[in-house]
């Protein structure tokens, strides 16, 4: 297993991660925010505000899918719903369908297929057109993020404490039972990108984002 690669995170407290096939997008924990970040010059090439604060974000080959929550200072279940939005740079922001049971925080889309994780509730869902689940998978631990790569979901979680950071691999049509774990993490990491060499997950309390290959 190769070691990790730390970056200093042009964005406060990094969240959601996703790769276009030429840039890296970073939603953040600080403001709510979504920025477009040149893998090269590791700079903020553009900045885009939602209508409410971007949690996970996935690329889905024309636009983007993101999670987007209201701001609340407090744990408020009657407040927090949590909605998908579709989001390209030319046309902006736009609904699609409020997470199942109001609640969500990572999404991974492949095949025409987008996936949700509920972290609270260690749920990994398939969800069709209109938001409904199609297929739960119930987890051991929190998944606090996920991508897609050779029908293989590819997850970072976390314990009911929010510590003890893995990496672990499900295949997508596997019951949880299978799931293998590939790495443990030094922090508590948030999001999983994969750039088609090497994964990416965002170090937020320490304003990092960090890469590794599998061996």
């Amino acid at each position: 297993m190769n070691e990790l690669t730390r970056y200093a995170s042009p964005v406060q407290h990094p969240q959601g991660l996703a790769w276009d096939g030429a840039k890296m997008w970073v939603t953040s924990a600080a403001n709510g925010k979504l920025y477009e970040i040149d893998p090269l010059s590791w700079t903020v090439q553009r900045e885009f505000v939602p209508p409410a604060e971007a949690l996970g974000i996935a690329y889905a080959g024309r636009d983007f899918q993101l999670i987007l929550a209201p701001s609340i200072d407090e744990p408020d279940l009657e407040r927090d719903h949590r909605y998908v939005y579709a989001f390209s740079p030319d046309e902006g922001f736009a609904e699609r369908f409020i997470c199942p049971d109001n609640s969500g925080s990572f999404l991974a889309y492949a095949m025409g297929t987008l996936y949700l994780s509920q972290a609270w509730d260690k749920k990994l869902i398939e969800l069709d057109e209109r938001g409904s689940s199609v297929r739960e998978v119930r987890l051991e631990r929190r998944p606090v993020g996920m991508t897609i790569v050779d029908d293989a979901f590819y997850l970072v979680t976390v314990d009911d404490a929010w510590v003890d950071g893995r990496f672990e691999r499900l295949g997508i049509g596997a019951d949880a039972s299978s799931i293998q774990t590939l790495r443990s993490f030094p922090f508590k990491p948030r999001s999983v990108a994969f750039d088609g060499e090497r994964f990416w997950t965002a170090d937020r309390n320490n304003d990092a984002i960090v890469s590794f290959e599998l061996a």
